[in-house]
C-alpha cells in the first residue's frame, strides 16, 4: 500500500499547488454501500495531515555569501522576495 500512499500525496500536494480543494475523506461503510464501487475491493492508506498544512513556518538556511547573492539577484529580477522566489522554484519542480 505504500504506492498508494505514494500517490495520493502526490496527488494532494499538485492539486494543492494548483489551486484545488481536496474533498473530505469517505467513510469506509459509505463505500462499501455505494452501488459505483460494486465488485470493487476496498482498501484503507494513512497519510499526514501535515500534507494538507500550508502554515506558514519561519526557518533558518546557511549558503554561502556568493550564492545568497545570487539568489537575492534571481528573487530581484523575478520580482519576487527571497522567501518567495525559494518556494516558487520548489513548487515548480
Amino acid at each position: 500500500m505504500s504506492g498508494a500512499e505514494e500517490a495520493a500525496a502526490a496527488w494532494i500536494d499538485a492539486a494543492l499547488d494548483a489551486g484545488e480543494s481536496i474533498p473530505a475523506p469517505s467513510g469506509l461503510e459509505a463505500l462499501r454501500t455505494n452501488p459505483e464501487y460494486a465488485g470493487w475491493l476496498i482498501g484503507v492508506i494513512t497519510l499526514d495531515p501535515a500534507l494538507l498544512d500550508d502554515t506558514i513556518e519561519r526557518v533558518n538556511i546557511t549558503l554561502p555569501r556568493r550564492v545568497l547573492r545570487r539568489l537575492d539577484a534571481l528573487a530581484q529580477a523575478a520580482g519576487e522576495s527571497r522567501s518567495g522566489y525559494i518556494a516558487h522554484l520548489t513548487l515548480e519542480n
